[in-house]
Protein backbone atom coordinates (compact mmCIF):
# COMPACT_ATOMS: atom_id res chain seq x y z
CA UNK A 1 0.00 0.00 0.00
CA UNK A 2 2.76 2.20 0.90
CA UNK A 3 4.37 1.81 -2.37
CA UNK A 4 1.65 2.14 -4.29
CA UNK A 5 0.89 5.67 -2.38
CA UNK A 6 4.56 6.89 -3.19
CA UNK A 7 4.54 6.01 -6.86
CA UNK A 8 1.39 8.23 -7.10
CA UNK A 9 3.42 11.21 -5.93
CA UNK A 10 4.75 12.35 -9.44
CA UNK A 11 1.37 12.13 -10.84
CA UNK A 12 0.15 14.82 -8.29
CA UNK A 13 2.77 17.02 -8.35
CA UNK A 14 1.53 18.83 -11.39
CA UNK A 15 -2.01 19.41 -9.65
CA UNK A 16 -0.31 20.06 -6.05
CA UNK A 17 1.88 23.08 -7.86
CA UNK A 18 -1.37 24.05 -9.97
CA UNK A 19 -3.09 24.71 -6.84
CA UNK A 20 -0.08 26.41 -4.54
CA UNK A 21 -0.25 29.00 -7.23
CA UNK A 22 -3.48 29.95 -8.57
CA UNK A 23 -4.82 29.63 -5.11
CA UNK A 24 -2.21 29.69 -1.90
CA UNK A 25 0.19 32.05 -3.52
CA UNK A 26 -2.39 34.77 -4.11
CA UNK A 27 -4.12 34.71 -0.64
CA UNK A 28 -0.23 34.91 1.16
CA UNK A 29 0.40 37.87 -0.86
CA UNK A 30 -2.95 39.67 0.49
CA UNK A 31 -2.10 39.22 3.61
CA UNK A 32 1.44 40.63 3.27
CA UNK A 33 -0.16 43.54 1.42
CA UNK A 34 -2.93 43.84 4.03
CA UNK A 35 -0.01 44.68 7.06
CA UNK A 36 1.73 47.60 4.58
CA UNK A 37 1.16 50.77 4.26
CA UNK A 38 1.11 53.58 1.97
CA UNK A 39 2.47 57.27 2.90
CA UNK A 40 0.38 59.97 2.20
CA UNK A 41 -0.06 61.22 -1.26
CA UNK A 42 2.26 58.07 -2.46
CA UNK A 43 1.53 55.11 -4.51
CA UNK A 44 5.15 53.42 -2.91
CA UNK A 45 4.66 50.87 0.05
CA UNK A 46 5.98 52.10 3.43
CA UNK A 47 8.85 50.10 4.84
CA UNK A 48 7.79 47.31 8.01
CA UNK A 49 4.31 46.15 8.91
CA UNK A 50 1.27 47.33 9.98
CA UNK A 51 -1.83 47.07 11.47
CA UNK A 52 -2.98 50.59 10.57
CA UNK A 53 -5.13 49.18 7.73
CA UNK A 54 -7.12 46.43 9.96
CA UNK A 55 -7.52 48.99 13.09
CA UNK A 56 -8.92 51.87 10.34
CA UNK A 57 -11.75 48.43 8.66
CA UNK A 58 -13.06 48.00 12.72
CA UNK A 59 -12.84 52.14 13.72
CA UNK A 60 -15.13 52.84 10.28
CA UNK A 61 -18.27 52.25 10.20
CA UNK A 62 -18.79 53.00 6.75
CA UNK A 63 -17.07 49.44 5.90
CA UNK A 64 -18.78 47.16 8.51
CA UNK A 65 -21.85 48.41 7.05
CA UNK A 66 -20.73 47.73 3.44
CA UNK A 67 -20.04 44.36 4.76
CA UNK A 68 -23.24 43.85 6.87
CA UNK A 69 -24.91 44.60 3.42
CA UNK A 70 -23.20 42.20 1.22
CA UNK A 71 -24.12 39.53 4.40
CA UNK A 72 -27.73 40.39 3.98
CA UNK A 73 -28.04 40.98 0.34
CA UNK A 74 -26.47 37.58 0.27
CA UNK A 75 -28.84 35.76 2.73
CA UNK A 76 -31.72 36.93 0.81
CA UNK A 77 -30.45 36.28 -2.53
CA UNK A 78 -30.24 32.66 -1.70
CA UNK A 79 -33.06 32.08 0.01
CA UNK A 80 -34.76 33.40 -2.81
CA UNK A 81 -33.08 31.19 -5.22
CA UNK A 82 -33.70 28.45 -2.75
CA UNK A 83 -37.93 28.80 -2.89
CA UNK A 84 -37.30 29.20 -7.11
CA UNK A 85 -34.84 26.95 -7.70
CA UNK A 86 -36.82 24.07 -5.86
CA UNK A 87 -39.51 23.77 -8.47
CA UNK A 88 -37.32 24.26 -11.05
CA UNK A 89 -34.88 21.50 -10.11
CA UNK A 90 -37.82 19.21 -9.31
CA UNK A 91 -39.49 19.91 -13.12
CA UNK A 92 -36.18 18.82 -14.31
CA UNK A 93 -35.43 16.00 -12.63
CA UNK A 94 -38.39 14.31 -13.08
CA UNK A 95 -38.74 15.59 -16.74
CA UNK A 96 -37.14 13.46 -19.56
CA UNK A 97 -36.04 13.49 -23.69
CA UNK A 98 -35.66 16.69 -25.05
CA UNK A 99 -37.54 19.05 -22.84
CA UNK A 100 -35.16 18.20 -20.02
CA UNK A 101 -32.07 19.03 -22.39
CA UNK A 102 -33.69 22.01 -23.43
CA UNK A 103 -34.46 23.30 -19.48
CA UNK A 104 -31.03 22.36 -18.54
CA UNK A 105 -29.29 24.34 -21.52
CA UNK A 106 -31.32 27.40 -20.55
CA UNK A 107 -30.24 27.34 -17.28
CA UNK A 108 -26.81 27.07 -18.30
CA UNK A 109 -27.06 30.96 -20.35
CA UNK A 110 -26.03 32.88 -17.64
CA UNK A 111 -23.18 31.08 -16.21
CA UNK A 112 -21.37 30.82 -20.00
CA UNK A 113 -22.37 34.34 -20.86
CA UNK A 114 -20.43 35.86 -17.85
CA UNK A 115 -21.32 38.45 -15.38
CA UNK A 116 -21.85 41.50 -17.54
CA UNK A 117 -24.36 40.38 -20.17
CA UNK A 118 -27.26 39.20 -18.19
CA UNK A 119 -27.04 42.25 -15.75
CA UNK A 120 -27.19 44.52 -18.90
CA UNK A 121 -30.52 42.66 -19.86
CA UNK A 122 -31.87 43.43 -16.92
CA UNK A 123 -31.02 47.00 -17.14
CA UNK A 124 -33.23 46.90 -20.18
CA UNK A 125 -36.16 44.85 -18.64
CA UNK A 126 -36.05 46.91 -15.37
CA UNK A 127 -35.19 50.02 -16.43
CA UNK A 128 -37.23 52.95 -16.26
CA UNK A 129 -38.48 52.62 -20.38
CA UNK A 130 -38.08 49.27 -19.56
CA UNK A 131 -40.33 45.95 -20.73
CA UNK A 132 -41.52 45.64 -16.90
CA UNK A 133 -42.45 49.15 -16.18
CA UNK A 134 -44.19 49.20 -19.97
CA UNK A 135 -46.29 46.38 -19.31
CA UNK A 136 -47.28 47.62 -16.01
CA UNK A 137 -48.14 50.98 -17.01
CA UNK A 138 -50.06 48.83 -19.98
CA UNK A 139 -52.09 47.51 -17.73
CA UNK A 140 -52.74 50.24 -15.90
CA UNK A 141 -51.44 49.33 -12.80
CA UNK A 142 -48.70 51.93 -12.19
CA UNK A 143 -49.12 55.69 -13.04
CA UNK A 144 -45.39 56.37 -13.21
CA UNK A 145 -42.23 54.29 -13.54
CA UNK A 146 -41.23 52.12 -10.55
CA UNK A 147 -37.25 52.68 -9.45
CA UNK A 148 -35.74 49.05 -9.93
CA UNK A 149 -32.26 50.51 -11.31
CA UNK A 150 -30.56 51.82 -8.19
CA UNK A 151 -31.81 50.20 -5.08
CA UNK A 152 -31.44 47.49 -2.79
CA UNK A 153 -34.54 45.44 -4.36
CA UNK A 154 -32.93 45.82 -7.95
CA UNK A 155 -29.12 44.22 -6.69
CA UNK A 156 -31.11 41.26 -5.19
CA UNK A 157 -33.13 41.01 -8.39
CA UNK A 158 -30.13 41.10 -10.81
CA UNK A 159 -28.12 38.33 -8.00
CA UNK A 160 -31.10 36.07 -7.92
CA UNK A 161 -30.84 36.44 -11.91
CA UNK A 162 -27.73 35.31 -12.37
CA UNK A 163 -26.98 32.86 -9.78
CA UNK A 164 -30.11 30.70 -9.88
CA UNK A 165 -28.15 28.19 -11.66
CA UNK A 166 -25.95 27.60 -8.90
CA UNK A 167 -28.97 26.67 -6.84
CA UNK A 168 -30.35 24.26 -9.33
CA UNK A 169 -27.74 22.49 -10.39
CA UNK A 170 -26.79 21.15 -7.33
CA UNK A 171 -30.48 20.00 -6.59
CA UNK A 172 -31.12 18.37 -9.63
CA UNK A 173 -28.10 16.50 -9.47
CA UNK A 174 -29.78 15.29 -5.84
CA UNK A 175 -33.20 14.81 -6.55
CA UNK A 176 -32.72 13.23 -9.60
CA UNK A 177 -31.38 10.12 -7.21
CA UNK A 178 -34.39 10.11 -5.52
CA UNK A 179 -37.19 6.83 -6.67
CA UNK A 180 -39.39 8.36 -9.19
CA UNK A 181 -42.18 6.54 -7.29
CA UNK A 182 -41.03 8.41 -3.78
CA UNK A 183 -43.96 10.86 -4.08
CA UNK A 184 -46.38 8.89 -5.28
CA UNK A 185 -45.75 6.21 -2.18
CA UNK A 186 -46.28 8.81 0.65
CA UNK A 187 -49.57 10.36 -1.23
CA UNK A 188 -50.94 7.02 -1.18
CA UNK A 189 -50.22 6.70 2.67
CA UNK A 190 -52.38 10.30 3.30
CA UNK A 191 -49.66 12.25 3.15
CA UNK A 192 -50.84 15.78 1.41
CA UNK A 193 -48.76 17.69 -1.57
CA UNK A 194 -47.32 20.20 1.43
CA UNK A 195 -46.14 17.32 3.79
CA UNK A 196 -44.84 15.48 1.32
CA UNK A 197 -42.19 17.98 0.16
CA UNK A 198 -41.59 18.87 3.60
CA UNK A 199 -41.01 15.51 5.63
CA UNK A 200 -39.97 13.70 2.56
CA UNK A 201 -38.22 15.57 -0.63
CA UNK A 202 -36.77 18.48 1.41
CA UNK A 203 -34.99 16.20 3.86
CA UNK A 204 -34.11 13.68 0.89
CA UNK A 205 -32.83 17.11 -1.18
CA UNK A 206 -31.15 18.44 2.24
CA UNK A 207 -27.42 17.93 0.46
CA UNK A 208 -28.33 19.92 -2.40
CA UNK A 209 -29.72 22.67 -0.87
CA UNK A 210 -26.17 22.80 1.50
CA UNK A 211 -24.46 22.91 -2.08
CA UNK A 212 -26.40 25.23 -3.91
CA UNK A 213 -26.73 27.32 -0.73
CA UNK A 214 -23.02 27.87 0.13
CA UNK A 215 -22.16 28.59 -4.16
CA UNK A 216 -24.98 30.87 -4.18
CA UNK A 217 -23.81 32.83 -0.85
CA UNK A 218 -20.54 32.41 -1.87
CA UNK A 219 -20.85 33.87 -5.13
CA UNK A 220 -23.15 37.10 -4.29
CA UNK A 221 -21.30 37.61 -1.30
CA UNK A 222 -17.91 38.35 -3.74
CA UNK A 223 -20.05 39.72 -6.62
CA UNK A 224 -18.66 42.94 -7.42
CA UNK A 225 -20.77 43.24 -11.50
CA UNK A 226 -24.54 42.39 -10.64
CA UNK A 227 -24.45 44.93 -7.37
CA UNK A 228 -22.17 47.71 -9.09
CA UNK A 229 -24.59 47.57 -12.47
CA UNK A 230 -27.77 46.93 -10.68
CA UNK A 231 -27.17 49.04 -8.54
CA UNK A 232 -26.07 51.91 -10.31
CA UNK A 233 -23.10 52.50 -7.89
CA UNK A 234 -25.14 53.62 -4.90
CA UNK A 235 -25.60 50.86 -2.78
CA UNK A 236 -22.26 49.57 -1.38
CA UNK A 237 -21.46 45.85 -0.85
CA UNK A 238 -17.96 44.40 -0.03
CA UNK A 239 -16.96 43.87 -3.87
CA UNK A 240 -17.77 47.62 -5.03
CA UNK A 241 -15.91 49.03 -1.96
CA UNK A 242 -12.95 46.53 -2.41
CA UNK A 243 -12.95 47.39 -6.22
CA UNK A 244 -13.21 51.11 -5.51
CA UNK A 245 -9.95 50.95 -3.19
CA UNK A 246 -8.04 48.81 -5.27
CA UNK A 247 -8.65 50.68 -8.54
CA UNK A 248 -10.10 54.06 -7.73
CA UNK A 249 -8.45 54.94 -5.31
CA UNK A 250 -5.27 53.07 -5.78
CA UNK A 251 -4.86 51.31 -2.04
CA UNK A 252 -3.86 48.37 -2.14
CA UNK A 253 -3.00 47.27 0.68
CA UNK A 254 -6.38 48.65 2.61
CA UNK A 255 -8.39 46.48 -0.54
CA UNK A 256 -6.03 43.57 1.15
CA UNK A 257 -7.15 44.23 4.06
CA UNK A 258 -10.62 44.07 3.56
CA UNK A 259 -10.43 40.57 1.23
CA UNK A 260 -8.26 39.07 3.94
CA UNK A 261 -11.43 40.03 6.41
CA UNK A 262 -13.79 38.58 4.65
CA UNK A 263 -11.93 35.18 3.47
CA UNK A 264 -11.23 34.49 7.26
CA UNK A 265 -14.79 35.31 8.29
CA UNK A 266 -16.26 32.97 5.04
CA UNK A 267 -13.60 29.97 6.43
CA UNK A 268 -14.79 30.23 10.21
CA UNK A 269 -18.49 30.27 9.05
CA UNK A 270 -18.21 27.20 6.61
CA UNK A 271 -15.96 25.81 9.45
CA UNK A 272 -18.51 26.22 12.10
CA UNK A 273 -21.13 24.67 9.68
CA UNK A 274 -19.71 21.72 8.67
CA UNK A 275 -18.83 20.73 12.25
CA UNK A 276 -22.77 21.65 13.29
CA UNK A 277 -23.11 19.49 10.12
CA UNK A 278 -21.48 16.52 11.71
CA UNK A 279 -22.95 16.74 15.30
CA UNK A 280 -26.33 17.05 14.17
CA UNK A 281 -25.72 13.41 12.30
CA UNK A 282 -24.61 12.10 15.16
CA UNK A 283 -27.11 12.97 17.30
CA UNK A 284 -29.43 11.60 14.62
Amino acid sequence: MMRASTKAIPFLLPATLLSAVVFLLPFVWLVYFSFKTQPPGSLLLGEGFSLANYRRLFADPFFFQAIGRTVLLSAVSTALCLVIGLPVARLIATGSGRAKGLLLALLLVPLVSGALLPSLGMIHLLGPLGVVNGTLKMLGLVDSSVKFLGTTTGVIIGMVQAFLPLMVLPLVNTLSRLPTDLESAARSLGAPPVAVWRRVVLPLAAPGIKAGSVLVFCAAFTSFVTPQVMGQGKIATFGTVAFQQASLVLDWPFASTLAVVVLVALGLAFLISARLGRTTRRTR
